[in-house]
């Protein structure tokens, strides 16, 4: 009989003490919880089309796509495009708590020219939005 209580007592305290050494593992700054979360289904965000007006000549992109100018200074560009209907020229410089390079909203497919200027020379880009 005594052999049964000891063997009894002693898986009881087995059982105890690997559950608290759980809970204290639960507790650890250093454990690693994963937990599952949801699938969310996001659009994808592609990169701009990077663009150096001083070394193009040429521009061929796909609508829904953005073009930005890499420029030094982009304050001090300015810019027209000849068919406002393809394109618009966004200014760039300072918005806030940051700076933006000047850039294109695509607006429809087509050909035109876009004009930019840093104040000192104008640089013409062949713009094909397909």
């Amino acid at each position: 009989m005594r052999l049964l209580i000891l063997r009894i007592f002693l898986i009881l305290a087995l059982q105890f003490s690997f559950s608290n050494t759980a809970a204290i593992a639960s507790d650890d700054p250093d454990s690693v919880t994963v937990t599952a979360q949801p699938s969310v289904a996001t659009a994808l965000v592609l990169p701009p089309i990077m663009i150096n007006p001083l070394k193009a000549k040429t521009i061929s992109v796909k609508l829904g796509k953005v073009v930005v100018f890499t420029v030094a200074d982009p304050a001090i560009w300015k810019g027209k495009v000849v068919d406002p209907k393809i394109a618009k020229f966004v200014a760039g410089g300072p918005k806030s708590t940051y700076e933006t390079n000047p850039s294109l909203t695509l607006l429809k497919k087509g050909k035109t020219t876009v004009s930019l200027t840093d104040g000192k020379k104008t640089y013409l880009l062949k713009l094909t939005v397909s």
